[in-house]
């Protein structure tokens, strides 16, 4: 009997050690590239229930007071430095200067427009637009945006009546990315990609005689289906082997979005105008991707937000996905993440100040 009572006490013990270093891995997958080691990643995108592990284990051990709390005690110390990536205390807005010229940007993963409940597509989209208009945005960035006849999409959102999207010659629908403005576009650029998969496109807005650039893009997605996969655990289903196979796909768009977000920052690096940077990232903030991007640029939420910022509907509040990033020629007033119920994404929306 004692010796299986020292058996299950070191496999217990092991196993807090095994949650205490993984939670360390994951720290370094905000800087180790995917395409040349991807395990870090994969810890990185479980950061969130591994900080929720290490804490109750911490609670436990203090509470019996065992000599190994130390374990769970040093692995956490460093979250303090990625707290703020994800929850943020203090007021929501950083500015009120009422003379400066300001703008106010959204980001939207739009999911097709596939509504929920009941509602149709029609109705989706006469809803997003209705709350964009009531929210008075001035640029909109959408991903997963899609609609049968591209030749209607100015008819769909009248007070944003510029847009800029990549359609190719011949094609009657669109899907993809878009960007909607109050003001004037003056140019509109794109890049792509070697998948082939996803693209980033950017337009350049004439602010009252001052341009500025705004850039949209959706990252490699995972290629799993979060919403069925946690349908299926909350009705208390089997594991689908979806989820078995799943980290497979997840290595391989770890990878890709790494040399996605190489050819976006190279990119970056040349403008020579104020810019925004807005998407789906399909990383959290842990993460190498948003790493990269966030070097020289700063993140709205992190100025300004308030609570949890978490934009993704499900598994809140660990997903905060959607990003609206900016560079040195602005200055944040305001940062909201809305939980509308128009897609699986919330829209996030910030109001910038120019300088």
């Amino acid at each position: 009997m004692r010796k299986r009572f020292i058996f299950f006490k070191t496999l217990i013990w092991s196993f807090v050690v095994f949650l205490g270093l993984a939670l360390v891995v994951s720290y370094c997958s905000v800087y180790v590239n995917p395409i040349s080691f991807w395990i870090p990643a994969f810890f990185g995108l479980y950061f969130v229930p591994l900080v929720v592990a290490n804490a109750f284990i911490l609670l436990i051990a203090l509470l019996r007071r065992s000599n190994r709390a130390w374990i769970p005690f040093i692995s956490l110390l460093p979250t303090l430095l990625f707290v703020e990536l994800f929850v943020r205390w203090g007021t929501n807005s950083q500015n009120d200067t009422q003379s400066a010229q300001t703008v106010k940007i959204a980001t939207y993963n739009v999911c097709n427009f596939q509504g929920y409940g009941k509602a149709t597509r029609q109705e989706t989209v006469a809803e997003i637009s209705r709350f964009l208009d009531r929210e008075q945005i001035d640029v909109v960035c959408m991903q997963e945006f899609y609609y049968p006849d591209a030749s209607k999409i100015g008819e769909l959102f009248p007070s944003l009546p510029y847009q800029c999207f990549s359609l190719a010659r011949g094609q009657r629908s669109y899907r993809g990315n878009i960007i909607l403005s109050r003001y004037p576009i003056l140019e509109t650029g794109e890049l792509t990609f070697p998948d082939n998969q996803r693209s980033c496109i950017y337009a350049d807005i004439d602010l009252h005689g001052q341009p500025f650039r705004v850039y949209t893009m959706h990252f490699k997605s995972n290629d799993i289906s979060l919403n069925a996969i946690v349908d299926r655990i909350r009705n208390y289903q089997e594991t689908p082997d979806e989820i078995i196979r799943a980290h497979k796909r997840i290595r391989e768009a770890f990878r890709i979005r790494a040399q996605q977000v190489e050819l976006v920052t190279n990119h970056l690096r040349t403008v020579d105008i104020p810019f925004i940077f807005c998407g789906d990232f399909n990383d959290t903030p842990v993460s190498y991707t948003y790493h990269q991007l966030q070097k020289e640029l700063s993140d709205s939420f992190r100025y300004a937000g308030r609570g949890f910022g978490a934009t993704f509907r499900y598994l809140w509040p660990a997903l905060r996905i959607d990003f609206i990033l900016y560079n040195r020629a602005f200055s944040i007033k305001s940062h909201v993440t809305v939980k509308a119920p128009f897609s699986d994404h919330y829209p996030v929306i910030t109001e910038l100040i120019t300088l």
